[in-house]
């Protein structure tokens, strides 16, 4: 999509907006980049920004932060604690609260950029036993939307696009065994929930996908989000997708069947959707 921002002011409980105000006024504070990932980034620009309907509410706030060194994200978790928040007993990079209508949230603070090896992995202290890829975060920042969540003080806020959202997904079900149901989930929502933005909407028709597509906005919005993925997505992402998911059939189904799972889709469509996606996302690769 080509616009960079909007304005969500109003739709957010005043708790959440505190929050977002907190983490941006602590990582401006270290000089640390920024933005708003995962389910609660879908929800801010799709149903937030666009009116889609929310089929699976999150009170989990997902952050990336690129920093250099695991002692920069020290300097922001100490922030953090000193601000009331709460560390958990299990968890090294998640922090709660509850807002000021007594709300539990979840906040997870997600490191890359040069504190990753050459791989894109991180290690997880303290025995750096548990390993995370960060492949798609670097696409996610440099196309991230800027929303405006407040006037007064004003605050505006990067999120990560359905774009960004959608290879960040596709990463993230590659490793997490307990949570590949919600991301392919959430993957078959990006699809469906696409062209709910006005200017995707008129590009589908504009641009041909939904001829291409025998007028089925369904598939011609898979195709337009694969086409939009394909030109940002770095080349190290795309092979690692090919590698771990697209060329492994059993892994295709199984995604298919995640994304079938507590959707509105069926099998049939679901597999439609992600193959329509896939071509479009790997071509001239």
């Amino acid at each position: 999509m080509k616009s960079t921002s909007i304005d969500i002011t109003g739709k957010l409980p005043k708790g959440l907006v505190e929050i977002y105000s907190d983490i941006a006024a602590h990582t401006s504070a270290l000089g640390i980049d920024y933005l708003v990932v995962g389910a609660m980034a879908r929800d801010l620009v799709l149903v937030h920004g666009y009116g889609s309907t929310i089929e699976r509410g999150t009170r989990d706030i997902d952050f990336g932060i690129n920093v250099a060194s695991w002692e920069d994200f020290d300097a922001l978790g100490k922030r953090i604690l000193e601000a009331g928040y709460e560390p958990d007993s299990k968890q090294w990079h998640r922090f709660s609260c509850r807002d000021e209508e007594g709300l539990p949230w979840e906040i997870d603070i997600l490191p890359f950029g040069a504190i990753a090896d050459k791989d894109a992995t991180i290690s997880w202290p303290p025995k750096q036993e548990s390993l995370m890829t960060v492949l798609g975060f670097a696409e996610a920042a440099e196309n991230a939307l800027a929303v405006t969540i407040n006037h007064d003080p004003k605050i505006v806020i990067p999120v990560a696009s359905p774009v960004g959202v959608s290879i960040l997904k596709l990463v993230s079900w590659t490793e997490r065994v307990e949570f590949k149901g919600k991301d392919a989930s959430d993957f078959q929502y990006l699809i469906r929930s696409y062209t709910n933005i006005p200017e995707i909407n008129d590009a589908i028709y504009q641009d041909g996908q939904m001829e291409a597509q025998a007028w089925d906005e369904g598939k011609a919005s898979a195709m337009k989000l694969g086409q939009d993925a394909n030109a940002v997505v770095l080349p190290k992402t795309r092979e690692y997708l090919r590698r771990e998911l697209f060329d492994q059939t059993d892994k295709v189904d199984q995604f298919a069947r995640d994304m079938e799972r507590g959707s509105n889709s069926d099998l049939a469509e679901c597999s439609e959707w992600l193959a329509i996606f896939t071509e479009t996302f790997l071509a001239n690769s």
